[in-house]
């Protein structure tokens, strides 16, 4: 596994309706009956509809490209993802869509990415990122242009929904300093050249993409 494109390449070639992040930490129906996420789920009957009170979802805030430096427009609850995440997030989407080593390098930690390339068959950033470009074209059916990353939730920290990613800190990143560290629910909207619709990656790949960041150092990373 390179990064969570690889396996929702992975679940679609097997026809499986599950996330495309590398082990899915949560199913659908787990989600819904979350009371930390206000997304498909059932309002528990001592509910407070006070904002501070309410779970993911009671807020959103759309930032647009430019906002804090981002480089892509991103939805999200602010009272649970941080600026830094976010950051993180529409770097890491910016990257993989243009091709562009810099923003891959402010969303992914530096040991991380080295370990990944001394594990694959490319030699650069770029030849990584020109392939999870092609992998991506083969479910947009042609050149795409993201549009938004919808944060549509923050999945909880069950037993061993970490694990897979904690060893691969520990291996790539030994004696790293983890602050904190976070699964969210992602969708991306994108659009075609020559085409005025406007597309989901979730319904490509059949579910949300469930997206690990860890703050690492204080910085927040993609872990994938």
């Amino acid at each position: 596994m390179r990064v969570f494109f690889r396996k929702a390449a992975a679940i679609m070639a097997a026809a499986v309706i599950t996330a495309s992040a590398a082990v899915s930490c949560s199913s659908k129906s787990s989600f819904s009956s979350d009371p930390n996420n206000l997304i498909g789920g059932d309002l528990p009957d001592d509910y407070s509809k006070d904002l501070e009170d309410m779970p993911y979802g009671g807020e959103y805030q759309k930032f647009e490209a430019g906002d804090n430096d981002f480089p892509m427009g991103i939805d999200m609850d602010p009272r649970f993802v941080t600026i830094d995440e976010a950051s993180a997030l529409t770097n890491y989407f910016y990257s993989v869509n243009n091709q562009d080593v810099e923003s891959f390098k402010k969303a992914v930690h530096p040991d991380l990415i080295k370990y990944r390339l001394e594990n694959s068959e490319y030699s650069t950033e770029k030849e990584f990122l020109d392939a999870e470009y092609e992998l991506l074209k083969q479910y947009t059916g042609s050149d795409f242009t993201f549009d938004y990353i919808l944060i549509d939730g923050r999945l909880k920290d069950t037993e061993g929904a970490f694990e897979q990613y904690d060893k691969l800190v520990e291996t790539a990143i030994p004696g790293c300093n983890i602050t904190s560290r976070n699964m969210y629910m992602v969708d991306v909207t994108y659009h075609k050249p020559n085409d005025g619709g406007s597309y989901s990656l979730r319904y490509r790949f059949g579910d949300y993409m469930n997206i690990a960041i860890y703050t690492i150092d204080g910085k927040a990373y993609v872990i994938s």
